[in-house]
């Protein structure tokens, strides 16, 4: 009995100190993040496997300039002290958009881009709009999930390429 109840401990102290060392944070980007979001967008558009040549034309659409930095919010989720994602909402008179919504490769599928969506979106919205997200077909069903539906498609490169439109409602 002695041995259980001490084996038990263990596994209680050993989770316990597990969890103390996980420690996220979602807070507003700074300047100095910049060259590190951008990193963050190509390294994970990259996770889809993406031919080179296509991700060199996606580029520009993947980079945070400082232009845009100034004029939209942008949420860097932490763990333990790295960046590991960012979510970047641009706000429009009728609208919100999801501008940019990476995570590096080694945490995706893991629950903190939902994480990271669901909190930024809590810190940013304040108005019944819309929200809108252009996204990559592969994170088309991601952002079902949250609960955006496909209200159309744009063209996107190479020729013959369409990434879906959607929208989710004000509740």
């Amino acid at each position: 009995m002695s041995m259980n109840f001490s084996i038990r401990i263990h596994i209680i102290l050993r989770n316990y100190n597990s969890i103390n060392r996980l420690i996220l944070q979602i807070v507003k980007s700074t300047y100095r993040d910049l060259k590190n979001l951008n990193e963050i967008s190509v390294r994970s558009k990259m996770y889809w496997g993406y031919p080179e040549d296509w991700l060199d034309h996606w580029r520009d659409d993947l980079a945070i300039s400082s232009e845009y930095f100034q004029k939209n919010v942008i949420y860097t989720l932490i763990k333990n002290e790295k960046i590991i994602g960012f979510c970047a909402i641009e706000e429009r008179p009728d609208e919100y958009e999801i501008g940019h919504l990476w995570v590096i490769p080694e945490y995706i599928g893991q629950g903190y881009g939902r994480f990271l969506l669901q909190e930024t979106l809590g810190k940013v919205i304040k108005a019944k709009k819309d929200i809108m997200v252009v996204a990559d077909p592969n994170a088309e069903s991601f952002y079902q999930k949250m609960g955006f539906a496909t209200i159309g498609h744009k063209k996107s490169y190479p020729k013959g390429r369409f990434i879906p439109i959607m929208r989710k409602r004000p509740v």
